[in-house]
């Protein structure tokens, strides 16, 4: 089996079909499908059992949270890779496993690009960068829902529940700090339901206090200063090369290094 395709939700009925759809219409075979609900209330049984015929694995029941969901299916993922494609999230097109499984190139964790919705409204095309550092992942998160990841490496690092809105953040930065690859997917991958309660603006106070946590839980205190620093450095070259005049001069004494 090639990919675990795991996918959580919670009253989230019509959420949940546009993701069976989009699993349904597939053109890559090599996949299974597990769906962890968690006792919905609001008729996303009847979704499942629509597609119990694509379905290989699924649970109805009071979790802990999102996490603790995605753990559940984690642990029941029998497929090389496995991918969270939570409920609301479908794929670009019929085609993208098959792209995704044509590159020669996969590493452990493989991440393509994604298109932001609200509602049916394409709010951000996100393009994610070519290679990734950890001086990213302090300043973004990676899209869980357009990534795929060896289930070995996952299932060694399974997300770390406390962090009930930023375990995604701590689950990659930790990831990278083992040493395991990444390989960036050049092309998108799905569309994301941004409604999400780790999208909200009301929960951006939270997430952020999370990931302070989470540098704190990882790393030694003086490593995350230090880079923290390096990232406003970084910042404050950004903010030089965008007022014009500057701009030429930097690109002046590029040119200059590059001639001699």
């Amino acid at each position: 089996m090639r990919l675990s395709i795991i996918t959580i939700n919670y009253n989230n009925r019509d959420g949940l079909a546009r993701t069976a759809r989009s699993v349904a219409e597939q053109t890559f075979p090599d996949f299974e499908w597990l769906v962890v609900d968690g006792g919905s209330k609001d008729g996303s049984q009847d979704v499942i059992q629509e597609y119990a015929g694509h379905i290989a694995w699924s649970v109805s029941e009071p979790d802990g949270g999102i996490y603790e969901a995605m753990n559940k299916g984690l642990m029941k993922a029998s497929g090389e890779y496995v991918q969270f494609l939570n409920s609301g999230d479908f794929f670009i097109d019929n085609r993208v496993l098959e792209n995704v499984f044509e590159d020669p190139g996969l590493s452990d964790v493989n991440y393509g690009d994604q298109w932001c919705l609200s509602g049916d409204k394409v709010i951000e095309k996100r393009q994610y960068p070519g290679a990734i550092d950890l001086a990213y992942l302090f300043r973004n998160p990676l899209g869980h829902q357009a990534s795929f990841i060896r289930t070995s490496v996952a299932k060694a690092h399974p997300y770390r529940v406390k962090y009930t809105i930023s375990a995604d953040r701590a689950f990659f930065m930790e990831l990278y700090l083992s040493g395991a690859g990444f390989h960036h997917l050049d092309f998108p991958i799905v569309f994301f339901d941004t409604e999400g309660i780790g999208s909200r603006e009301e929960t951006k106070g939270q997430r952020g206090d999370q990931l302070r946590q989470i540098k704190r839980e990882l790393l030694p205190p003086r490593a995350v200063q230090d880079i923290e620093k390096l990232i406003d450095k970084s910042r404050e070259f950004d903010f030089v090369t965008r007022i014009l005049p500057l701009r030429w001069v930097y690109s002046f004494f590029k040119w200059l290094r590059r001639i001699k």
